[in-house]
């Protein structure tokens, strides 16, 4: 089966100024030469992996190609770098991610947003304490998510990782460094609703305190996405 057979999703407006594409399909039933047609290739260091993350690699990409289109121009590269995570284009911010089947990329302008970041995510097997001391920043923080949105621990522990997940996506293309876990809380109020906050200062532009509201969804009974949005400051 090729990828005309199956035909390239289509991206949409999710938000004003952000596009976001989803594809899925069953990995065995796609050849990286299918996406040759669509001027889409892997990086060297993908010659080598395994069938199933090469094509990962390739629907991100036709996900990503497709949101350049939404917005009428014609696609970028979007290359990856050392650390395996995207390069963006000049003037551009996006996000990609896969899980079990799914892929889903979103993109937008820096003149709109400074950052986006978003996640798909298998519900957690099994939210084990010594998963939950990996994940959560502190005791209370896993006990208060259940409590607040009246969801299991299953849940509640896959949408602090996930959130995390998207945080880090949002921050990294800018801060350039590694952090982990730890610094980061997800928490719900009712006058903010969902946010993930930084709980460790990590320089002048993400200090501790600063917060992102959350969009997440349950895209069926396994998996679930965050989705993380930073508007462009004007000072930008």
């Amino acid at each position: 089966m090729s990828l005309q057979s199956f035909s390239p999703p289509r991206s949409t407006e999710v938000i004003p100024g952000v596009f976001i594409c989803r594809a899925s399909f069953a990995y065995d039933q796609l050849k990286v030469s299918d996406f040759e047609a669509e001027n889409l290739f892997l990086p060297k260091n993908l010659e080598r992996a395994i069938h199933k993350r090469q094509i990962e690699y390739l629907l991100g990409r036709l996900c990503i190609k497709q949101c350049f289109q939404g917005f009428g121009v014609e696609p970028m590269i979007v290359a990856m770098g050392e650390d395996r995570s995207p390069v963006w284009p000049d003037s551009w911010v996006g996000s990609i991610s896969h899980s079990k089947g799914q892929v889903v990329a979103v993109l937008s302008s820096k003149e709109n947003y400074s950052g986006l970041g978003i996640d798909l995510e298998a519900l957690i097997d099994n939210p084990s304490s010594a998963l939950q001391t990996q994940i959560c920043c502190d005791s209370m923080e896993l006990i208060e998510l259940q409590t607040a949105l009246s969801i299991n621990e299953q849940e509640a522990l896959t949408l602090i990782f996930s959130s995390k997940e998207s945080l880090y996506k949002l921050i990294f293309p800018r801060y350039r460094r590694f952090f982990g876990f730890q610094a980061a809380k997800v928490q719900y109020s009712i006058e903010k609703g969902l946010e993930a906050v930084l709980v460790q200062h990590l320089n002048d532009e993400f200090p501790e305190n600063r917060a992102w509201p959350v969009r997440w969804q349950r895209l069926d009974e396994t998996t679930l996405e965050t989705f993380l949005i930073e508007p462009a400051r004007s000072e930008d």
